[in-house]
C-alpha cells in the first residue's frame, strides 16, 4: 500500500482542530489498547499485502513484529508460526505454537497449525493426533481434515486418509488443487488409477502451472499403461 502524501498546511490545520476538540471533549480520545489494536491490524494487512506480492521475507518480518508486540495472542502466534513453517523455519514454528496447541482450551486453529508443523517435521503420529483434535473442536475445519489425510496417508492408512481428503474437499473454500493432488496420490496408492488421473486432470485445469500436478499426472498415466513403475507416495509436507 503506497503512503498518502498529506499537504503540510492541511496537516497543521488538522492538528489545531484536534487540539481544540481535546479541550472540550477529552473523553472521546481513543483508549491506548484500541490504538494498539489498530496498529496491529494495519501491520496484519501489510503482511497480507506483502505475501500477495510475493515478498515473503517482508511478510515474515511484519508478522514477527506483531507477535513480539503481544506474544500471548493466539492468532498472532498462529500467523507467525505458519509464516515460519512456509519459510522452512520449522523448529522455530514448533516452539512458537506448542504452548498454544497443548493448552486444554486451545482452538481448532492452533491445533491445525501445530499439526501442519508436525507434518513438516515428519512426525506423522503427532500430526494425526493434533489434526484429529482440531476436527473434534471444529467439524467444519477443512485444513484440519486435509492435514489429517496427509498424516494418515503417510502411515499407509489410505482408506481413512481418503475419507479425510474428501471431507476436506467438501468443506474447502478457495483453490482446492492441493487437496485434489493429495487425494489423487492416495487413490493411486489404492490402485484406483483412472479416478486418480481424472482428479489430476481437473486439478490441472484449475491450476495449469502447478509442476507437481503435471508431474504426478505423468506418473499415474504411465502407471495406467505399465505395472512396472512404482506407485507415487504423498509428499511429507502438504502444499497449502
Amino acid at each position: 500500500m503506497k503512503p498518502y502524501r498529506i499537504n503540510k498546511t492541511i496537516l497543521m490545520a488538522s492538528c489545531v482542530f484536534a487540539l481544540g476538540a481535546c479541550q472540550t471533549t477529552s473523553s472521546t480520545s481513543t483508549p491506548p489498547q484500541s490504538r494498539s489494536s489498530k496498529i496491529d491490524n494495519a501491520m496484519q494487512r501489510a503482511a497480507i499485502s506483502a505475501k500477495r506480492s510475493g515478498n515473503a521475507n517482508k511478510s515474515l518480518s511484519v508478522l514477527e513484529q506483531i507477535y513480539k508486540r503481544n506474544s500471548n495472542n493466539e492468532q498472532s502466534a498462529i500467523d507467525y508460526a505458519a509464516a515460519l513453517r512456509r519459510n522452512d523455519y520449522v523448529n522455530r514454528a514448533s516452539i512458537i505454537m506448542e504452548p498454544f496447541a497443548t493448552d486444554p482450551e486451545a482452538s481448532s486453529a492452533s491445533k491445525t497449525e501445530f499439526s501442519a508443523i508436525m507434518l513438516a517435521k515428519g512426525d506423522y503420529k503427532l500430526a494425526e493426533r493434533y489434526a484429529q483434535q482440531a476436527v473434534t473442536r471444529d467439524e467444519t475445519n477443512p485444513e484440519a481434515y486435509h492435514f489429517l489425510g496427509v498424516a494418515l496417508d503417510a502411515q499407509s492408512e489410505h482408506e481413512k486418509a481418503e475419507r479425510a481428503f474428501r471431507k476436506a474437499l467438501d468443506l474447502w473454500d478457495g483453490d482446492p488443487t492441493s487437496i485434489m493432488n493429495n487425494l489423487a496420490l492416495n487413490l493411486a496408492s489404492q490402485g484406483h488409477l483412472d479416478e486418480a488421473a481424472d482428479i489430476l486432470q481437473k486439478a490441472r485445469e484449475v491450476s495449469p502451472n502447478r509442476e507437481e500436478i503435471e508431474r504426478n499426472l505423468r506418473i499415474i498415466t504411465a502407471l495406467q499403461q505399465s505395472n512396472g513403475i512404482p506407485v507415487p507416495k504423498p509428499k511429507k509436507k502438504p502444499t497449502i
